[in-house]
């Protein structure tokens, strides 16, 4: 079935069925009782019109082929419509005005719009051309939209669409289609919403600011705050509602006031993510933890009462080796400071000497920015470089997530565990009355200490040999040493008093006992005048750190050591010891004579190359010649002096104008 110049007309084979002999149909046609529209042949089907039947048969026909007339007014359009392409990938890379990319069945509906719009413009264009090639008047334009309109049903069973069964409006959406494009199709509600009481940006400004304050406000009492601008300004009023929908919308503008900055660095924006170390000593992050474990503690109120806490805690500062997450260095406090800090990290020094043999620092050491001016110049003692954390974001920081493995793997199993924190879920929390039950049974301070020190004892312990195994490739260049001096520099305990230079070297008073330390730098008795602090490592008295008041001089001195005087109680090394010393005195006596040579040298120079210098001096310095005379030669040099004073007197005349008889007279020095 299809339609020809507007005739519905109906094939030869449909038609011969059961419905008409072909012999009759023949003798028909020959009569002229029935119009056949086009002739069969090469390939072409013989279309006969329907309404040229006589009244029995085209009865006949409507009966079997009810939909016949919707059918072959759809026919024509059918037959020309292909899916276009350039549409189906307009729509679907389509941005919204809120950046959201339309619905995928959207994206189908409007594509076969599109579809069905071009097939309908292919037909016009073709009826049109045909009519002016044969001079025949083309079929109007509200006659082809009707037919379009009623084929809109059909067509939707292939090509799903949304277009106008109108068929003005299908004319006018046409139109439409020419002039704008593949836009024209997309609804109002996608672009700029369907009478949108939040329209303009002052609007929205206002709606976020109330969505984003750090109360966190209800939905009820954004709605009331914005209809009170609304009414002040003429806008329109909302509901509670549309503020819900808002608040999605707005999500990652307003969490930030919502919720913290630390909530939206950790939940928005973008995590990097990263590989751990290869070998142990590449990284260290540390970071300060209150334990979740309680202790008691009695203390005296202003009354005299003794009052007994349970709720107590103690600070851990650990730092982390996040090769394996080894505790390197841990130390134990009150609280985070400066000073507990400083104590972490002189015992990841110390305890790199126990894994190692030998103090090792870090090639990084990773921070937060808890009094990161001062603890910097520290930091960068212990690592080749330093990279604090971002500030607010604990993600960044490997320490972080150690200290919940610590409370889940250790801390959770002790009866006086107090729980995840205090933003975690109820749920999960220790029952505080049975908490309550046994708070006399928890530990003083001292024993909470004991059992944070075998937490972290049975945590090394399970590391040690993945650590120790990591350490083995640990490359040449990433061995970064830390020197005696700059240990104790840094991490060394002092005296609290000064200390001067005596005969047997400096006497500091270390842990209430008189102690002997000398040095065997040659130039350190250069500086008997000065005052030494002296710092030690409580753990290693052998050798201490002297610093001068100022700063800029510093020794490592070693511990005397002590000589029997009775040769009967010589031990082995003994004269090794002694034999250093003397080697030592040696080495002093002749670098002194050497240096007074030069003086001495430098002096005769100054002395002979200054004639002003020379009598005062010898008469001055009794300093003789290599014979050992000084006499003779200060009388020599006199009595050559005064010969060349008198040759000098005697060449010398000086003229006088005299009223005797001679012109000229000898001058006479006497006079004078």
């Amino acid at each position: 079935m299809e339609t020809v110049n507007g005739k519905i007309c109906i094939s030869h084979a449909e038609l011969t069925g059961r419905i008409i002999t072909t012999s009759n149909l023949n003798a028909l046609v020959r009569k002229g009782q029935v119009n056949q529209v086009r002739k069969g042949g090469n390939g072409r089907t013989a279309l006969y019109a329907v309404d040229s039947l006589p009244l029995k048969w085209r009865t006949e026909v409507y009966r079997r082929y009810p939909d016949l007339q919707e059918r072959a007014e759809s026919k024509e359009f059918v037959d020309t419509i292909e899916p276009d392409a350039k549409a189906l990938d307009y729509f679907q890379t389509y941005k919204l005005a809120d950046g959201r990319n339309l619905p995928e069945d959207k994206v189908l509906e409007y594509a076969s719009n599109a579809a069905v719009m071009n097939a309908f413009r292919r037909c016009w264009e073709a009826h049109v051309s045909k009519r002016q090639r044969t001079g025949k008047k083309a079929v109007a334009a509200k006659e082809f939209w009707a037919r379009a309109a009623a084929a809109l049903p059909r067509l939707a069973d292939s090509f799903p669409h949304s277009l106008p069964r109108s068929a003005r409006r299908l004319q006018m959406k046409f139109q439409e289609y020419l002039q704008q494009g593949y836009v024209c199709f997309i609804s109002g509600k996608y672009l700029n919403g369907n009478a949108a009481k939040v329209a303009d940006e002052e609007q929205e400004q206002v709606l976020t600011a109330l969505l984003a304050h750090h109360n966190n406000l209800p939905d009820t009492l954004v709605c009331e705050g914005y209809n009170r601008f609304a009414a002040a300004k003429g806008w329109k009023s909302i509901t509670a509602g549309a503020v819900a929908v808002w608040r999605e919308k707005l999500g990652t503008v307003i969490r930030a006031g919502r919720l913290g900055v630390s909530n939206f660095r950790n939940n928005v924006t973008m995590q990097v993510k990263r590989s751990r170390p290869t070998t142990p000593f590449l990284m260290w992050s540390l970071d300060g933890w209150t334990v979740e474990l309680l202790y008691q503690t009695t203390k005296t109120d202003k009354k005299g009462h003794n009052v007994t806490t349970y709720t107590n805690r103690l600070t851990m500062v650990v730092v982390l080796d996040v090769f394996n997450n080894y505790p390197i260095g841990y130390a134990i406090g009150t609280h985070e400071s400066p000073a507990l800090i400083k104590e972490a990290l002189r015992d990841a020094a110390r305890h790199s000497r126990e894994l190692t043999g030998e103090m090792l620092r870090a090639t990084q050491v990773q921070s937060d920015r808890y009094a990161i001016k001062t603890m910097h110049d520290l930091y960068a003692v212990m690592g080749g470089k330093v990279t604090p954390a971002q500030a607010h974001n604990a993600k960044a920081k490997p320490v972080e997530p150690y200290f919940n493995y610590l409370n889940t793997r250790y801390c959770i199993r002790c009866n006086n565990w107090s729980g995840f924190g205090i933003t975690s879920n109820p749920k999960r929390q220790p029952n505080s009355d049975a908490l309550n039950r046994m708070r006399h049974h928890f530990p003083d301070e001292a024993g909470l200490r004991t059992q944070i020190n075998e937490m972290m004892r049975l945590e090394r312990m399970a590391k040690y040999e993945e650590f120790m195994a990591g350490y083995g490739k640990l490359k040449t260049e990433n061995r970064l040493p830390l020197s005696r001096e700059t240990y104790l520099l840094n991490f060394g305990v002092e005296t609290g008093f000064k200390n001067v230079l005596e005969g047997c070297g400096l006497r500091p008073t270390i842990l209430g006992v008189k102690r002997d330390y000398d040095c065997f730098d040659l130039s350190f008795r250069d500086h008997a005048a000065e005052r030494w602090t002296v710092k030690y490592d409580p753990d290693d008295l052998r050798e201490v750190l002297a610093v001068s008041e100022n700063g800029q001089r510093r020794y490592m001195l070693e511990e005397k050591y002590v000589q029997p005087m009775a040769l009967a109680d010589r031990q082995p090394g003994d004269a090794e010891q002694l034999q250093r010393v003397r080697d030592y005195n040696k080495q002093l006596e002749t670098r002194t004579a050497e240096r007074m040579a030069l003086a001495y040298t430098a002096t005769e120079q100054i002395i002979a190359g200054t004639p002003a210098l020379r009598g005062s001096i010898e008469d001055r310095l009794l300093i003789t010649d290599s014979r050992g005379q000084h006499k003779d030669n200060r009388s020599r040099k006199r009595l050559t002096a005064a010969d060349i004073d008198a040759l000098e007197v005697e060449a010398i005349e000086v003229p006088i104008t005299a009223h005797g008889d001679s012109d000229t007279e000898e001058f006479n020095y006497s006079n004078f």
